[in-house]
């Protein structure tokens, strides 16, 4: 049990860490409108292409780990759905509140979790991942930006301007912090994004140069800009509730 929760809460804090709103960022403005700078295009783009359903690539590495996921989300549904390929398989459903996860790391005698969202502690790192609409990440603290090509930009973030413009709900804003304090320079993150024709931001990537881990590396792509997601529960005969002692973990 305790194996699988960083797993699980990796994978899911992963799909938003990078892809959040920026909260003073408008979403309406036309697309690819010239007149704005880099740094309000990327912001804007990733606000556009979060303002509906979307699917989502990634991939983690650290050193010679890595972590691979998919994944598909609508965050004004709250609905989500994930697969982990690495370091071991992992799947997860959001469905409103309740949340179903299976992994061989569960250990139990079906082979999915359900996890009542309401019953996580508010410093929850899970409940934290799974809180959709309040994830800021990386995006909120983008100080420069250049445009390199044809919708490429390349520019330096500063995660403790992200910090400063996370949210205080789900815990996003915590875990920058702790992100920055493993940082060796927080203030100047490395970042490329891309970003296409209708003002959406269609990858991210960046690079965390740590104090101990080695440099941390993030790709993300989205995609499936519109299309509907769905999620349904498992089957009741597979899957189990949570424990009270499952939940002092969790």
């Amino acid at each position: 049990m305790r194996r699988m929760i960083p797993v699980v809460a990796i994978a899911l804090a992963v799909l938003a860490a990078g892809c959040g709103t920026d909260s003073g960022s408008p979403t309406g403005s036309s697309p690819g409108t010239s007149a704005a700078d880099p740094v309000t295009t990327i912001k804007e783009g990733m606000s556009r292409g979060l303002s509906g359903t979307v699917t989502m690539d990634a991939s983690v590495k650290v050193g010679q780990a890595a972590m691979e996921l998919s994944g598909k989300m609508d965050p004004a549904a709250k609905v989500l759905t994930v697969v982990t390929t690495a370091p071991e398989e992992m799947e997860a459903r959001l469905i409103g509140d309740a949340a179903y996860i299976k992994s061989e790391s569960f250990g139990g005698d079906k082979p999915w979790m359900k996890i009542d969202l309401t019953k996580l502690r508010p410093e929850s790192s899970l409940r934290q991942s799974f809180d959709l609409q309040s994830q800021t990440g990386l995006v909120g603290g983008i100080v420069t930006a250049e445009k390199v090509g044809d919708g490429s930009y390349e520019g330096t973030a500063d995660l403790e301007k992200a910090v400063q413009a996370a949210s205080d709900d789900g815990g996003m804003r915590e875990g920058l912090e702790s992100t920055a304090k493993l940082a060796k320079d927080p203030k100047a993150i490395p970042f490329e994004a891309t970003v296409d024709t209708e003002g959406r931001v269609t990858s991210l990537s960046y690079t965390i140069a740590t104090k101990s881990l080695g440099d941390v590396v993030t790709e993300l792509r989205m995609s499936g800009f519109g299309e509907k997601v769905t999620a349904t529960a498992p089957p009741a005969g597979e899957t189990e509730e949570a424990s009270a002692e499952m939940y002092k973990f969790l």
